[in-house]
């Protein structure tokens, strides 16, 4: 129930259809629970609380007193964090713009100014800055004149994606800046993403009167979408705040996407957003401009992958094992149609039979090779 009003919130506009069964699971959630906890405490971990207080307050629900109170106050949180960020992003770019290292800047930072009705609406982690190889070393020494500081305790290696974080206090408030030579980790299951493949083609707009350049709006729909919903399976499941993402980027910016390009860059990404219907229902204008054809619902809608090797086997009861078997072979026909972006049907069999147990394969042989790499040199 928790999920399914969280699936239906993840969006910054919403419309007659999604309010209509947001209503309905609200009235069912209060006749079920006693309390609203679970669900104040759950949009909190998907970074969905500005979005779920923004929805509850346009259907005028009666909310208990206590949990709206925490959800007003997380989106108040949410907001004055992300108005000190956008200072703090306006003053590094004008900073390295000053020393012409081109700069391109990722995920939430950008997703928060340019694709929801306001920065407060999308809460984030830290500031991503994408940057050239070469230059990554002198954006971080201007970001210790600018008083940022490497943390000190890591594990980060030099070849990693990105450097190792830099902190400042700011008001009061810790602001992390990761700097990227590539914008996505290292895997085999991504391609790879220097500046160069983002610099001329970006999206320009401008933070705090400072001209800035994010990824163009279908390599950010590309982007978010291999991020937040396709990421390989050892990293954590997706969170309903990667959904408002994809679903605010489209909803937001349809008549701007070059659909053509997306379907190059991304041929998968129409079934993908065929599959997210089913977790908050599509404006007409989307279901008319990309003739989404979602067919008959598919089993565990909005339930994220959550066997093996994702969990390991060491980590399960001995009573544990079918269902974990279960989860690792059998997952729900929604993820899997999310996951490997296949259609409704015969697709979808593809990614039962074959796309998945393929990739469990590739997977095991890597772990047995890591192992026996291990013994080789121990």
């Amino acid at each position: 129930m928790i999920r399914t009003i969280l699936g239906l919130c993840a969006r910054d506009r919403g419309n007659e259809s999604m309010y209509v069964l947001l209503g309905q699971h609200l009235h069912e959630l209060s006749r079920r629970q006693t309390s609203w906890e679970p669900l104040v405490h759950s949009a909190e971990h998907h970074g969905l609380a500005p979005l779920l207080y923004k929805h509850l307050k346009q259907l005028a629900i009666g909310i208990p007193l206590h949990p709206r109170r925490q959800l007003q106050s997380l989106t108040l949180r949410s907001r004055h964090a992300n108005a000190i960020r956008n200072i703090a992003t306006a003053e590094i770019a004008r900073a390295l713009a000053e020393e012409r290292i081109n700069l391109v800047l990722a995920k939430g930072i950008a997703l928060c100014n340019l694709v929801y009705s306001e920065p407060g609406l999308r809460p984030m982690r830290d500031i991503d800055l994408l940057v050239a190889d070469a230059d990554t070393a002198r954006t971080a020494a201007l970001l210790a004149d600018l008083g940022y500081r490497s943390e000190e305790r890591h594990d980060i290696p030099d070849d990693y994606y990105h450097l190792v974080p830099m902190t400042r206090s700011i008001d009061g408030m810790t602001i992390t800046v990761e700097v990227h030579r590539n914008l996505l980790p290292y895997h085999r299951q991504y391609p790879p993403w220097p500046l160069a493949r983002s610099l001329d083609n970006g999206w320009d707009f401008s933070i705090d009167d400072v001209p800035v350049r994010t990824l163009a709006l279908e390599d950010m729909l590309f982007h978010v979408a291999l991020h937040g919903l396709q990421a390989p399976l050892t990293y954590e499941p997706f969170r309903f705040i990667h959904v408002a993402d994809v679903v605010s980027l489209v909803e937001n910016h349809l008549e701007e996407i070059d659909w053509q390009v997306v379907q190059t860059l991304f041929p998968a990404g129409i079934n993908l957003l065929t599959c997210l219907h089913w977790l908050t229902p599509w404006s007409e204008s989307v279901f008319m401009k990309l003739g989404l054809e979602p067919g008959r619902r598919p089993w565990g809608v909005g339930q994220p992958y959550s066997g093996w090797p994702l969990h390991r086997f060491r980590n399960v009861r001995f009573r544990q094992v079918p269902e974990f078997a279960r989860n690792t072979l059998l997952p729900s026909l929604w993820w899997l149609r999310l996951y490997y972006g296949r259609g409704p049907g015969r697709p979808s069999m593809r990614a039962r039979w074959i796309d998945h147990p393929r990739l469990l394969l590739q997977w095991l042989k890597a772990y047995a090779l890591h192992y026996i790499r291990g013994k080789r040199w121990a």
